[in-house]
């Protein structure tokens, strides 16, 4: 049995209808409880159209029931037609599982530009919802990829007094990863019985803390959302914002998303390394956070750790350019994996031997300490390689 199993009174499944040729490309989430419901979506002034739909429902607060959700086709830059067969998805599951319009939310992830096939996505969804299981957690996401070569699935279990309380994340991304959203699509589902506006803020804090701080090619996609259901099956009392159950609550919920960040960020297209950016010592977070993103969206550090070259005088270029406050040239530390290449104003040419180590792993530390105040940031990136550039050249061919 998988360690990853579904909180109590979801089921989902995942199905080939002929988006793609062979592979799976459609799925759904269901849960015959009401669930509360909550989105981030992404910030990209382009946005595609069942990310619009899905949004106007969750406006209108009524409980959510289901998700469903296609890949190999955006359902963006389609013209006018691409909300009609976002709502055309929608009635598809309303009338197979007695649900009202507003009760399912859509998504979509894929290539840009092209029609929807939506009839085949129609034809397909009977199927789809009659082999519902609560044990298709790996079909569903395996319906959700587009380049990825892995699922992302995480799930915790925790207490909230006397009852359990289940979180599963599955999670879709591999190219078109930047902040705000940087997300791809993300589902989460829970059985915990939580405030809708404790919900919301839960998602929010997380996602700016997780989701908003990963980085592959500096790209922002046009369909990134987060959805998370909660249904209240657990059984306990509904957590409320500024109590102690809603702060464990927001850890867990922590916890799974930065574990899909880090599997998106390892799964990063064409990647063999996963790059966690540090900057500590800031004036202010908004400080720390400019110059970790400018280390982590530069190709010139992402070449360099790809070749396994400790070329600090990259970052520091970076450190300078994200034009945050605060920063003093004589202050400033580098560290390459814990080896300190610059202090005090210059190079500190450390052992030979500690310099061979660097950027030879998996997974690459790189730390900056700006010594002007008490902030601090993170990110999470990864190598920029050839077989990034030959993946994205041929996308659609």
């Amino acid at each position: 049995m998988s360690r990853y199993i579904l909180p109590r009174g979801f089921l989902v499944n995942g199905t080939h209808c002929g988006i793609k040729r062979f592979n799976k490309d459609l799925g759904i989430i269901y849960s015959a409880a009401p669930c509360k419901a909550a989105g981030m979506f992404t910030k990209n002034k382009i946005k595609a159209a069942p990310l619009l739909v899905a949004k106007e429902i969750l406006a209108k607060g009524e409980p959510i029931h289901a998700v469903i959700v296609n890949s190999g086709n955006a359902n963006c830059c389609a013209g006018r037609v691409g909300t009609g067969d976002a709502k055309k998805m929608i009635m598809g599951v309303t009338a197979n599982l007695d649900l009202k319009f507003n009760n399912v939310l859509v998504s979509s992830t894929g290539v840009i530009g092209k029609r929807l096939p939506v009839d085949l996505i129609v034809a397909a969804i009977p199927k789809l919802v009659k082999r519902l299981s609560e044990r298709a957690v790996m079909s569903f996401a395996k319906a959700i990829l587009t380049t990825d070569k892995k699922r992302k699935v995480e799930t915790t279990r925790f207490l909230i007094g006397s009852h359990e309380v289940i979180i599963t994340g599955v999670c879709k991304g591999s190219g078109m990863i930047h902040p705000n959203m940087a997300t791809m699509l993300c589902f989460i589902m829970t059985d915990a019985n939580i405030d809708k506006d404790a919900l919301k803020l839960a998602l929010r804090r997380v996602t700016d803390d997780t989701f908003n701080n990963i980085a592959i090619d500096n790209d922002m996609s046009t369909n990134d959302t987060v959805f998370i259901l909660a249904n209240g099956r657990a059984g306990n009392e509904p957590i409320k914002k500024g109590t102690k159950e809603f702060d464990l609550f927001v850890k867990h919920l922590h916890g799974i998303a930065l574990e899909l960040c880090r599997e998106v960020i390892r799964d990063g297209e064409g990647a063999t390394k996963l790059i966690h950016v540090r900057v500590k010592g800031a004036k202010t977070e908004k400080d720390a956070k400019k110059v970790a993103r400018m280390i982590a969206d530069s190709l010139l550090v992402k070449t360099s750790v790809h070749g396994g070259d400790p070329n600090w005088g990259r970052v520091a270029a970076s450190v300078g350019s994200s034009m945050a406050d605060g920063i003093r040239y004589g202050k400033i530390e580098i560290y390459l994996d814990r080896v300190c290449m610059f202090k005090n104003g210059k190079f500190t040419n450390p052992a030979a031997n500690r310099v061979a180590t660097i950027y030879k792993r998996g997974t690459v530390d790189i730390l900056v300490n700006l010594n002007a105040g008490t902030k601090s940031a993170f990110m999470f990136t990864c190598d920029l390689s050839k077989r990034y550039v030959e993946i994205n050249a041929h996308y659609m061919t």
